[in-house]
This record gives structure tokens, C-alpha cells and sequence, in this order.
């Protein structure tokens, strides 16, 4: 006899629930029934809910909590309510797919991952980007010793000009910090799952706000920041509101003497968007996009490019593979991909990465 379907809601309507959360939940249709979403802006659900085919929308996500009382929540709202939906589905009963950064500081992170083990309930960050068949190809090359031993790594994350114009990550009041969070989490994330989740030492880190909080007049394209599908209902923006940063960049210590440099921007005179990661080693180099080993064999240096299958042809993959993967998590079939330690341990390099440009010095973690 099948199991029984996950009745799934979504708090948050926005751009990454209608591109990335609501199509993998509907390619789930033997395994999950998406019944409810629920936004402070109760005509979009109501839009989304009418577009998507959802029986019920509701513009108070306590109370679709209480009267829907689902099995599993997507929450997908601006980083700064993670917590407090996280907290409240938790309490409710439902199992959690909680977007990146799981929250805005290692100690609420802590907290919310304390909660859901105390439910018996299951904490899923939404690092997507493990689940690309790139990236699953990469962590099988460094498992197997290709690479020796990695000491060093290189991340970068650049946009021409990318910020996202169309919701509240330009607003530290709802999204707590800039690309950083956007993008540097997914970057750092990768980087420690491929490395085994080598501790973070040290961090020494700047922030720079160069051309968000002006008017450069410039025309840009959604797709440019973010949203390739575009955006149902997107909020006006403002250029007086930015106050988060539009670039950090910096070192990490790890454990084991490896050395991380990382870039990551919205905006900055780039000649193309740039998104890699870079592994240096003993026996090998690792690149990612595209994938390729730089090692030696025999007498002679070569380069070999590993092909792996392709990604399913829509956008947000990633999310697709990690819906269908947690499905399996919350019923006893697998172990999580993402674990507890491995996001604490992001979110300890996060903490440490805005402290670091605050004071204008290395912090040591230990």
C-alpha cells in the first residue's frame, strides 16, 4: 500500500516559491499534495493560488497553519522570518524546508535545529545547489582521493550588475545582509560538503556598498538578478532602501590548513556573471563550471573533463532533485544530504564574515 501524501503548504509567495518550491512540490504529485500558501500580501496567494491550481490561500500563515495543519512547510520568506515560521510550522506539527541561510546568525540556527529535534520533525535547508549533477560528480572526485590534499580553494560569485530590484533583499530590516547571504551561502556550503565540513578557523572579510545605494540608471533585466522566470508581483524598488552590502570578499581558515578566498557580488565591473568554485590539491586541481581535473598522469600533465548527465531542462533544477530527496528523508528512506552540522558550521563562517568587516580585522573562531 503507497504512503500516504504530504499535505505541503508555502509561507511566502515571492519569486523563488513560484520559480523554484511550487513546481518541484506539483513534479511530486504521487507523494505530496500541495493544499495551502499564505503571504502578508493576501491578494498574491490568492493570485498564486488561483494560477497554481492550490485550494487555499490566506494572507495570516498563523492561521493557515492552524486551520490547514500541514505535514510539510516550504517556508520562503526574507531570511529575517525564517526563524519565526521555522519555529511556528515546528510547532504546528509540520516537517520544514526552510530556504538559505536557514537564518540570520549560527545562534538561531542552533535554536531552530533544537526545536525540530525536539518535535521529532525534520529541518531541511535548501542548499539547492548540491543537488546539481555537476556538483554530485565533483563530491565523488574528491571522495575518491583525485585531488590528494586539498589546501586550497577559491570562490567566487560575481554579477555585473545583478541586484535583485523586485523583493526585500536590498533591505537589511527583512533580509539581514546582501550577496553574502544570497549567494555566498550556496558557495560556502558546497565547498565544506565537498571538503568533508572541515571546521571554519578564521575569517577575515571586507564589505563594500558601491552602487546599490544609487541611482545608476541603467536598464537591467530580472534574469540578471536572479529570477529567469521573472516575477508575479514584484515590489517596486527604491535605491534609498539598499543598506546591505553589494560585495564582500576575503580569506577563511579551515581546519587541516586549508585556505578559502572568496568574491561574491551583486554589482561590479566584471566583463560576465561568474559563479565557480576551484579546488587546489596534491594530486589534482578541481574546477566546476565546467567541470574539469587538472592532475598528471604518468610522465605527462593532463586535463580531463568529466561528463556528467545533464540537469533536468527547467530552471531551479536543484530544487526539484531536493524535494523528491527529502520526500524520501521524512519517510525513513534516506539519510539527509544536508545535515545540522554542516549548516551550522556555514552559518559560523557567515557570523564571522560580517563581524570581520565590522571591526576591520581577522576573527578566530576557536
Amino acid at each position: 500500500m503507497p504512503a500516504p501524501k504530504l499535505r505541503t503548504a508555502i509561507i511566502g509567495t515571492g519569486m523563488i516559491a513560484n520559480a523554484g518550491h511550487i513546481p518541484a512540490w506539483k513534479n511530486l504529485k504521487d507523494h505530496i499534495d500541495l493544499v495551502a500558501v499564505a503571504d502578508l500580501n493576501p491578494e498574491r496567494a490568492n493570485l498564486v493560488a488561483r494560477t497554481e491550481g492550490i485550494p487555499r490561500a490566506y494572507g495570516d500563515w498563523r492561521q493557515m497553519l492552524a486551520q490547514v495543519q500541514p505535514d510539510l512547510v516550504s517556508v520562503c520568506t526574507p531570511n529575517c522570518y525564517h526563524k519565526t515560521h521555522t519555529l511556528a510550522a515546528l510547532e504546528a506539527g509540520a516537517h520544514v524546508l526552510c530556504e538559505k541561510p536557514v537564518a540570520t546568525s549560527y545562534a538561531d540556527a542552533v535554536e531552530m535545529f533544537d526545536a525540530a529535534a525536539a518535535a521529532h520533525r525534520v529541518l531541511f535547508v535548501c542548499q539547492s545547489l548540491r543537488f546539481y549533477e555537476s556538483a554530485i560528480a565533483a563530491k565523488e572526485l574528491v571522495d575518491a582521493g583525485r585531488l590528494g590534499q586539498v589546501y586550497y580553494a577559491e570562490l567566487t560569485g560575481m554579477r555585473r550588475r545583478g541586484i535583485p530590484t523586485w523583493g526585500q533583499f536590498h533591505m537589511r530590516e527583512h533580509s539581514g545582509g546582501g550577496p553574502v547571504y544570497d549567494l555566498g551561502v550556496h558557495q560556502f556550503d558546497g565547498l565544506f560538503w565537498l571538503l568533508g565540513n572541515p571546521r571554519v578557523r578564521a575569517v577575515s572579510a571586507s564589505t563594500y556598498t558601491k552602487f546599490g545605494n544609487r541611482d545608476e540608471g541603467l536598464k537591467t533585466s530580472l534574469a540578471e538578478s536572479g529570477a529567469p522566470l521573472g516575477v508575479l508581483t514584484p515590489r517596486p524598488y527604491d535605491y534609498r532602501e539598499f543598506d546591505v552590502e553589494d560585495m564582500a570578499a576575503g580569506f577563511l581558515r579551515l581546519e587541516g590548513e586549508v585556505v578559502v578566498s572568496f568574491k561574491t557580488s551583486w554589482a561590479a565591473h566584471v566583463t560576465k556573471e561568474t559563479f565557480n568554485t576551484t579546488l587546489l590539491g596534491t594530486a589534482g586541481g578541481l574546477t566546476l563550471d565546467p567541470l574539469a581535473l587538472t592532475t598528471n598522469l604518468g610522465s605527462y600533465q593532463v586535463e580531463v573533463a568529466p561528463k556528467p548527465p545533464p540537469d533536468r531542462a527547467v530552471h531551479f533544477s536543484g530544487h526539484w532533485r531536493l524535494t523528491e530527496h527529502l520526500v524520501r528523508v521524512i519517510r525513513g528512506e534516506a539519510a539527509p544530504l544536508v545535515q545540522r552540522a554542516e549548516v551550522l558550521n556555514v552559518m559560523r563562517a557567515l557570523d564571522a564574515i560580517y563581524e570581520s568587516a565590522r571591526v576591520n580585522r581577522e576573527i578566530w573562531l576557536e
